[in-house]
């Protein structure tokens, strides 16, 4: 049987868009006031966010793609992600239904 991996023309295309992390993220002081789950949560989007950090700010879309294994409501992800902007770690621009991770490089 062959169990080489084989590396598929999706898979290299979503691994071309893989954002990476420093080790420095998790020296974010304003990070480590929050939340262990709230902090999963900011992993989470800044992994999934677009080249330039935004992706849509849909409560209930996030919950099911970063935290469906946990038990949470659409509504506590929505209270972690104003704890996210009220930390400056995102900005919500909900007029637009967009939201914008930081840069790990800022503090």
């Amino acid at each position: 049987m062959n169990t080489t991996a084989r590396i598929t023309p999706t898979f290299a295309k979503e691994m071309g868009q893989v954002r990476g992390m420093k080790p420095r993220f998790f020296d974010r002081e304003s990070l480590g006031y929050l939340p262990p789950l709230t902090r999963l949560l900011f992993l989470g989007l800044y992994c999934r966010a677009d080249k330039r950090g935004r992706l849509k700010d849909k409560p209930r879309a996030i919950k099911g793609d970063l935290l469906g294994y946990d038990d949470v409501t659409a509504e506590q992800v929505d209270g972690m992600l104003e704890e996210l902007h009220s930390a400056g770690l995102i900005t919500r621009h909900q007029g637009e239904g967009f939201l914008q991770v930081a840069e790990l490089g800022a503090r």
